[in-house]
């Protein structure tokens, strides 16, 4: 072949067309990569894939969702967080991801109730939902929580003197409220005077003692609830039943005569020991994450039974030292062998059962020997908090995590020979350096041949 100016000038041509289409195919693929996202997953089982739960769940959260995770400066916890939220937003852009240093703002620490180093604040339409693990089961599980919010009624006894869970008075349980409503709860006072029935939609009824006995109608109100599986929260108090005698027998419980009383108190710096406080604390979902004392004024004890059906334990004691005061609680108090009840002694039991066959819950009820510790006065001592939201998370139902399938590879282990190994450092020293040189050989002496 001759090369003349004819010939240069094609080739010039031809060359310039090529570099042309070259910038424009990486342009456009530029352009296109910032538009249109294809992600490919190759690990075994699609362990960097979100679930067919989870994407189901995105598609029911219609709007924003805002996550703070507080978190020191640690760049492995930070990083394995946005990798998670990193998989949730490829199928919901709108979610966005805060840090903050729990160090830096330990009032927000406090009033958010955050116990974890690495846990995750969800917040959705005005509700938040806390995720303690920084796994795909614990925020979806979270999510789930603020979607079916609307369904989580928690209905209080009211127009007696009962606690208030709107309240504003020490007595009352506003602080408490106002936690319940945070995580999704629809708070509703319900007069049974007026109501005559307990609303089905009801999904934790709450009834404390008022400065007026209940009628006969209201309490068989309360028991055709039990009957038909409401699930119930019971915060009794020392003195008189006020006409719960009914649905005391109906569960199989009884009070203890007098007030509780504890005089190691003195040694956590408490004065009165009528403050009765509970450190240790059993395996159960109201209480397993749990790490500090919680402190109970003026609680009776219970002692209860097994009612058929039902499977009860107790889920707060007393220490070995704490009796049942039956008399004044003035001076020195010594325990007495005939009228005082000796520790340990239970403040607190659960109760569950399976429903009828085809019913795929149990119903669950809670009852305590003490409104007092969940009162505006003294909800924020200790973990008074805590426990009084695990109380309604498992008699709403809603402590179970998601099952989420686990994706885990069937071998992450690899192993190698020493010759493999010695062969693959060879061929990368020697063997890829020989073929680049071999094929640039190649592509010289063709074109010389030209």
């Amino acid at each position: 072949m001759q090369i003349n100016s004819r010939t240069r000038i094609v080739a010039g041509i031809q060359t310039a067309v090529f570099v042309v289409l070259v910038i424009a195919v990486a342009g456009m693929l530029a352009w296109l990569s910032e538009h249109y996202k294809v992600r490919w997953d190759w690990t075994a089982a699609g362990r960097n894939t979100l679930t067919e739960p989870s994407r189901v769940l995105l598609t029911r959260l219609t709007d924003s969702i805002e996550i703070t995770a507080y978190v020191r400066e640690e760049p492995v916890i930070r990083q394995s967080i946005v990798q998670l939220l990193e998989r949730y937003q490829r199928y919901k852009p709108d979610i966005t991801l805060h840090f903050v240093n729990p160090d830096l703002v330990p009032d927000e620490v406090r009033a958010r109730n955050i116990s974890a180093d690495g846990e995750m604040v969800i917040s959705y339409r005005q509700r938040e939902e806390h995720a303690k693990l920084a796994t795909e089961e614990a925020l979806t599980t979270a999510l789930e929580k603020l979607a079916r919010a609307d369904t989580r009624w928690v209905t209080y006894m009211g127009g007696r003197g009962e606690r208030d869970l709107l309240g504003t008075a020490s007595y009352d349980l506003g602080k408490l409220g106002a936690q319940l409503q945070r995580q999704g709860f629809k708070l509703h006072e319900l007069s049974l005077a007026e109501a005559g029935e307990i609303p089905d939609e009801v999904a934790v009824l709450v009834i404390s003692p008022g400065r007026q006995d209940l009628p006969p109608g209201e309490v068989d109100a309360i028991l055709r609830y039990l009957d038909g599986g409401g699930n119930l929260l019971w915060l009794a108090e020392p003195g008189p039943a006020r006409g719960t005698e009914p649905l005391a027998l109906a569960l199989g419980i009884a009070f203890e005569p007098g007030v509780l009383v504890d005089p190691t108190t003195q040694v956590l710096g408490i004065a009165h020991p009528a403050f009765v406080p509970v450190a240790a604390y059993p395996a159960h979902p109201v209480t397993e994450n749990l790490d500090q004392v919680s402190v109970y004024p003026h609680a009776v004890g219970i002692s209860w039974s097994q009612p058929p059906g039902w499977q009860t334990r107790g889920i707060l004691s007393t220490g070995l030292r704490a009796w049942s005061e039956t008399g004044d609680l003035a001076g020195e108090l010594r325990y007495d062998d005939h009228s005082d009840g000796s520790g340990p002694l239970d403040i607190g039991i659960a109760m569950e059962r399976k429903m009828a066959a085809g019913e795929d819950r149990e119903q669950r009820v809670i009852v305590i020997g003490d409104g007092d510790f969940l009162s505006n006065a003294y909800l924020g001592s200790g973990s008074n908090l805590q426990l009084a939201l695990n109380a309604f998370n498992w008699l709403a139902d809603d402590e179970t995590l998601i099952d989420i399938p686990v994706s885990s590879a069937p071998d992450i282990v690899f192993e190698m020979s020493r010759t493999t190994a010695g062969l693959i450092r060879f061929s990368l020293a020697f063997g890829l350096p020989a073929l680049l040189v071999g094929i640039g050989l190649f592509i010289w002496h063709r074109r010389r041949r030209l």
